[in-house]
Order: C-alpha cells, then sequence, then structure tokens
C-alpha cells in the first residue's frame, strides 16, 4: 500500500517553515532596531498615549474597516451574489484578526476565502471576490501615491527613495493591466494548461473586468480604496498627535502609503519589522526622529492588532451558521 499521509505532512512541514521563516524576520528586524533604540521608552510612551487622540484613531479605524466591507459588498454583488452588509463587515472583521494572528498578512484573506465558500457553495466567486478585493485595495494605495507624488519630490530629497517608490507604483499598475487581459494573452498556452486552470484564469480576468470597468462598479470599488488608504493616513495622524509627534498631516498623506504598502510585503509577520523599518525611513526624509517614527509605528501595530481582537470574538460565535443573504434587489450601482 502506498501511504498517503506523507503528502498533507510534507505540505503541514513547508508552510511552517515559511511561518518560522516570516516570523524570524520580523523578530529579527525588530531586534536590530530595538537594539539600535531603546524600545522600553518607546513602550512607555505608547501605553501614555493621550486617551483624545487614541480613541479618535480607534473611530477612524473602524471607520476604514466599514469602507473595505462596502467595498467587498460591492465586489460580492458584481460578481453574482448578495449578502447582507452585516455579514460582510463579519467576515473583514475575521479576515482583519487573521491577518494578525497567521503568520502573513494574506491569511486573513484565505480565511476570508474559506468561510464565504463553505456558504455560498461557489468557490470561482469565493476566490475571485477576494482576490479583486485585494487588488482594489493595492490599486487605491498605488493612486493614493501618484496622486501624492509631485508632493512626494517635495518632501523626499532622496532620489533613490523617489524612484524606488516611482517602480513600485509602476509594477502594481502594469500588474492590474496584465491581470485586466490575462485572458486574452493565456490563449496562447491554452493547449498547455490543464482546462480547469485555463478557466479559472480567463474567469479572473472577465471578473476583474466586470469589478473595475469605469462604467460600472470600478468608480465605486476604486474611490472607497483610496478613502479607505487616506483614513489610514488620518488614524497616523491621530496617533502622532496623541504620542505628541510633531509631523504635518500633508507629510503623512505622501510619507504613509510607501509605509503601508512596504508592510503588506509577505515576508514578515503582520508586517512587523518590515513597517517599522519603513516608518523610520519615509518620516526621516521630513526630519522626524528615528525614536518618534518607532513609536508610531508599534503604537499602530498595537492598535491594529487591538481592533482586531472583535473579529475573534465574532468567529468563534458564528459558528457554522448559515451567512443571512441579502434579499433587497441588486442593482449594478
Amino acid at each position: 500500500m502506498t501511504d498517503t499521509s506523507g503528502v498533507p505532512t510534507r505540505a503541514s512541514a513547508k508552510q511552517a517553515g515559511f511561518a518560522i521563516v516570516k516570523a524570524a524576520i520580523s523578530f529579527g528586524l525588530l531586534y536590530l532596531l530595538f537594539q539600535t533604540y531603546d524600545i522600553e521608552a518607546a513602550l512607555r510612551r505608547v501605553a501614555g498615549i493621550e486617551l483624545s487622540g487614541f480613541f479618535i484613531a480607534v473611530a477612524l479605524l473602524l471607520i476604514a474597516i466599514v469602507f473595505a466591507a462596502w467595498r467587498w459588498q460591492i465586489i460580492v454583488r458584481a460578481l453574482g451574489a448578495s449578502l447582507q452588509f452585516r455579514t460582510v463587515f463579519s467576515l473583514v472583521w475575521i479576515g482583519m484578526f487573521f491577518n494578525q494572528a497567521l503568520p502573513s498578512n494574506l491569511g486573513g484573506d484565505a480565511v476570508r476565502i474559506w468561510i464565504f465558500y463553505r456558504q455560498d457553495g461557489v468557490l470561482k466567486r469565493a476566490i475571485g471576490s477576494v482576490l479583486l478585493d485585494r487588488v482594489a485595495a493595492l490599486v487605491g494605495l498605488a493612486l493614493l501615491a501618484l496622486l501624492t507624488f509631485p508632493l512626494a519630490a517635495q518632501f523626499i530629497d532622496d532620489t533613490a527613495i523617489l524612484a524606488i517608490l516611482a517602480f513600485l507604483v509602476t509594477i502594481i499598475f502594469v500588474g492590474l493591466l496584465a491581470l485586466l487581459w490575462l485572458d486574452r494573452f493565456m490563449v496562447l498556452f491554452r493547449r498547455l494548461l490543464p482546462s480547469r486552470l485555463y478557466l479559472s484564469i480567463t474567469s479572473l480576468a472577465e471578473d476583474s473586468r466586470i469589478v473595475l470597468a469605469p462604467h460600472r462598479f470600478g468608480p465605486h470599488v476604486l474611490g472607497l480604496s483610496i478613502a479607505n488608504q487616506i483614513l489610514m493616513v488620518l488614524v497616523m495622524f491621530a496617533l502622532a498627535k496623541g504620542l505628541s509627534i510633531d509631523v504635518e498631516l500633508l507629510a503623512l498623506l505622501v510619507l504613509i502609503p510607501p509605509v503601508i504598502l512596504a508592510s503588506l510585503l509577505p515576508i514578515s509577520f503582520a508586517g512587523w519589522g518590515i513597517r517599522e523599518g519603513a516608518m523610520i525611513a519615509m518620516l526621516g526624509t521630513v526630519s522626524v526622529p528615528p525614536e518618534n517614527a518607532l513609536v508610531l509605528s508599534v503604537a499602530f501595530g498595537f492598535l491594529t492588532l487591538i481592533m482586531s481582537l472583535p473579529g475573534a470574538c465574532v468567529w468563534l460565535l458564528s459558528g457554522n451558521r448559515k451567512l443571512p443573504k441579502d434579499n433587497s434587489e441588486h442593482t449594478e450601482g
């Protein structure tokens, strides 16, 4: 007999290996930062944040979660399904928790796909809606960076940083165009690919054109994405004020999107370490002391972790109940 138990065992070992590597990267970067800067002083400052600034940041982050849920609901409806907003909001919050709890900022997406598929029964729609939600968030981030790029040239003297930012924004837009026309390109490889894989790829490209169509859902989806990123900047600004860090809102509008983009790289544990290094580098361009940038990044990380905890409660309490459908008439916005 052939023992097939080794297959999932090897897959599990591989996943565990990736998790260990990402955790090692995060802890290694944080160790280097905390060896350079006074971590105890940083944590004391975070603990002593003014309550007004903290609660304003909480309120702004909650609004950002609402906007993220609203965006995904539009995408789900564009792909032919309907869920009540409170259901979508719950799933987004659950995903936020697992993004913090799992060793990848994409772990929450995987959990969201699984829960949605288990309830909706259409795997293609579950995967497509969550992937396109992630794409929309990245494009919104790139659009905000592009709109503020003329200001970036004023705030940032380092041409290398400007070049890297321009490169990353370009990569996102090139990737978007490739996704939109992927089915046209994949025709060349149709005979080389398994039919199921080919159909999945072409379906995703078709869905992306539906979701991002400029005369249908696109303006709503991308508008919410940009608004969501602006809210994240405002969260940082509220935290900075609560921590008595002197930095202009306009500067944060330019500098925070690259920090968020760096923290999304799936090479660390929930962005820890990468985000702190990027924050120190970017805010350093406007003469914010590294200690202040580190405190701001750590405060944002703790706030995100705290705000994700209700998602764990929602996940535990929801059990295996069916998600309520939205019985309202479907509209194409």
